[in-house]
């Protein structure tokens, strides 16, 4: 994760990079388990954008510090009804909303991570996020490398393997990247110095640059 005094002034609509950036997570992963679907400004897919006020509605829908969950746009930092009135849904044995609607943003969520919010707590949702990500990083050593990938190893490649270079002088290497070329065994990553839980510094391996020799 990128030093947070340094993250953008988040836009209305994200695109898909973006977003995934937005909920914390890699694109993959976003992918397989927000339920939100784009809007498209255009017929072609780089038109799609993630509506901002819809991810905040699905990201406050897991969070159990909450005790409601509405699905109004967001008014000054909490959710409200057209009335003004907060919504209070039933909420299953872990304290997570049980929507009655099959077809519910959330409830496509909960399918597609495996999670019964009737029977379920928050040690079950943590274990199956785990377990997905698990399965999601599995899947990446082997695959071809994408685009962004290769121009970050590009860029490393040309300063050479062994030397740590700040976050901030690496192009093309957003979190999602990140967390392939890390994944796949082609860099290290070192903590900011005042903020031991925040990536600083990438370095790359000898096994990163062996792959942009054989990509170059």
């Amino acid at each position: 994760m990128k030093d947070a005094d340094h993250l953008p002034n988040w836009p209305a609509a994200l695109n898909k990079g973006m977003a995934a950036a937005y909920c914390g997570l890699s694109y993959d992963l976003f992918r397989k388990l927000c339920p939100v679907k784009p809007i498209g400004f255009t017929d072609s897919v780089k038109g799609e954008r993630y509506l901002r006020l819809r991810l905040d509605e699905w990201l406050l829908s897991l969070d159990q510090n909450i005790s409601f969950y509405a699905t109004n746009e967001v008014e000054s930092g909490s959710l409200k009804t057209a009335s003004n009135q907060i919504a209070e849904p039933r909420s299953g044995a872990g304290g997570y909303p049980v929507i009655d609607d099959p077809k519910h943003p959330v409830n496509v969520f909960y399918e597609n991570l495996g999670f019964d919010p009737e029977t379920m707590n928050e040690d079950d949702m943590r274990r199956l996020r785990a377990k997905a990500h698990e399965e999601w990083a599995a899947g990446i050593p082997g695959t071809k490398l994408g685009k962004r990938e290769i121009k970050a190893l590009k860029h490393l490649a040309s300063i050479g393997p062994a030397i740590k270079i700040h976050w901030r002088d690496v192009k093309d290497c957003g979190p999602d990247t990140e967390e392939r070329l890390k994944i796949r065994g082609f860099i290290e990553t070192f903590p900011l110095e005042n903020y031991p839980d925040r990536i600083g510094y990438y370095m790359l391996t000898d096994a990163g640059l062996a792959a942009w020799l054989n990509c170059s």
